[in-house]
Formats: C-alpha cells, sequence, structure tokens
C-alpha cells in the first residue's frame, strides 16, 4: 500500500509529465515553422535549457532577485497593513466593514490605471510601481484570512479572559492571535505567489529600471525570441512556487500543530 503523501508526490509527478508532453505536442505540431524553427510556443526542452542557463548565467539570475525583492517588500507591507486592521476591528467591531471594503477596493483596483500614477508619483529608477502593485495584489486575501482568523477564537475562551479582568487586547493577544495562525498561514501562501507575480506587472509601467524579470520578458519580446520569454515564465512560475512552498514550510517549523487543521499544508 502507498503512503498517501507519496501517492500524492506520484500523482503530482505524472501530471506534470503529462502537461510537458501535451506542451510537446502541441509546439510541434501546431506552431513549428515550415522552416523547422519554433514558432511563438516552442518546445520544453529548449526553454527548460534556456531557464537553466540563463539562470546560471547571471542574467536571470538577476532580474529574478530583483523582482522578488519588490515584491518582498510588498509583501511584508501589506502583511503588516492586514494584521494592524485586524487587531484595530477586535478592539472596535464597528471597524470591520471598512477593513472588508478596504481590502475589496485593493483587490479592484486597476493595475494599468494605478501603475501611471505611481510612476508619476516616483522618481525614475524606483520601483515603487511594482511594490505597490505587489501590495495591491496579496491585501485583499490577507485581510480576509486575518479578519478569519481573529474571528474563529471560542467565545467562550474570550468571556474566560474577561472574566478574570482581561480587556479585549488581552484576549487577542492571549487566544485570538493563538486562533488565528491557521487561518493568516493559509492566507499567506496563498499571497506569495500574487506578491512575486504583482511585482513583475509592474515591471511593464516602471521607468528607469533595467533589471526585473518583467523587464527581461519585454527585451526578450522586443527581439522576438520566444524560447527566452517562455524560459522567464517558467522561472517566475518556479520563483512562485517556491514562495508558497517557503512559507507553508515555515508554517510547519513555527506552528506544527497547524497541520492537523490544514493551516499549513
Amino acid at each position: 500500500m502507498i503512503p498517501t503523501p507519496v501517492r500524492g508526490v506520484l500523482f503530482g509527478v505524472a501530471g506534470l509529465g503529462v502537461l510537458i508532453v501535451a506542451w510537446h505536442v502541441v509546439a510541434v505540431t501546431v506552431y513549428q515553422r515550415a522552416n523547422g524553427t519554433p514558432g511563438p510556443v516552442p518546445p520544453p526542452l529548449p526553454v527548460f535549457a534556456r531557464a537553466i542557463t540563463g539562470l546560471f548565467g547571471g542574467a536571470y539570475a538577476e532580474g529574478l532577485a530583483a523582482t522578488a525583492g519588490a515584491a518582498v517588500t510588498g509583501y511584508g507591507i501589506a502583511v503588516v497593513i492586514a494584521l494592524v486592521l485586524g487587531i484595530l476591528v477586535m478592539v472596535a467591531p464597528p471597524l470591520g466593514p471598512l477593513a472588508s471594503q478596504l481590502g475589496v477596493v485593493a483587490a479592484c483596483a486597476p493595475a494599468a490605471a494605478i501603475a501611471p500614477i505611481v510612476v508619476l508619483l516616483t522618481p525614475s529608477g524606483s520601483r515603487g510601481v511594482s511594490v505597490v502593485l505587489a501590495l495591491l495584489a496579496v491585501e485583499f486575501p490577507l485581510i480576509v484570512g486575518v479578519l478569519l482568523g481573529l474571528r474563529s477564537a471560542a467565545p467562550a475562551q474570550i468571556d474566560l479572559v474577561h472574566a478574570y479582568g482581561g480587556s479585549s487586547w488581552t484576549a487577542i493577544r492571549k487566544v485570538r492571535v493563538i486562533s488565528a495562525i491557521p487561518a493568516l498561514l493559509a492566507a499567506l501562501k496563498l499571497a506569495a505567489p500574487a506578491a512575486f507575480l504583482g511585482s513583475m506587472t509592474g515591471e511593464f509601467f516602471t521607468v528607469g529600471v533595467d533589471e526585473g524579470a518583467g523587464r527581461l520578458l519585454i527585451s526578450q519580446q522586443y527581439v522576438g525570441d520566444y524560447t527566452g520569454m517562455w524560459a522567464i515564465a517558467l522561472l517566475a512560475t518556479v520563483v512562485s512556487a517556491l514562495g508558497y512552498g517557503a512559507i507553508a514550510l515555515l508554517g510547519r517549523l513555527l506552528a506544527p500543530w497547524t497541520t492537523h487543521t490544514g493551516g499549513a499544508r
């Protein structure tokens, strides 16, 4: 009998293999040019080779690192905002609708409209656009996760704190924060890939910035290097997945009990 974790890995590898085979078939049958050169959808093997050589050659690594740096900045600011809003709502419950509306506004704000405004407000060469778009991409799930987590504490636990003379702040520190960890970890995991992709999108609008995965993608598009474009997209996907996995691993290390509640799976 195959253990469940091993079975999940096997199914994942099999699914990935099927996807790669389908990718290759489509590339060589539909998009390959008459002279045998790759079209807009190149085969996977050249894409993998370009991704590896570009990554270890330095150009792609620097671009990914620059994008990741802006993503981490926006991600961190969004986490702080979500936590502050969540605590304020617990102290003053009437602020709940306002916090939820702020999250909805962040989720609905169009990047194409926000980015030019940020460009005008920041100096040339700044990564402010990437930071802001990364923040907006993750703010809504973080606010929802924090509010759900803080509200998940059992009423009997809160009543017990108050019965012993504890304040609302004491209940937050002693009960609500602990109860919120599973939901918060789930929100943090979902937000990590979104932060990187939001940061990468912001690089399409930056002025005076030459580094970044988004800038590399634009440069490959200008010269018609489809293999390079797919390689950058592949590496961006891998980095986003690594961000998700890093948060999940951190959750298992810092809060191992959440593995039984689905918070760090």
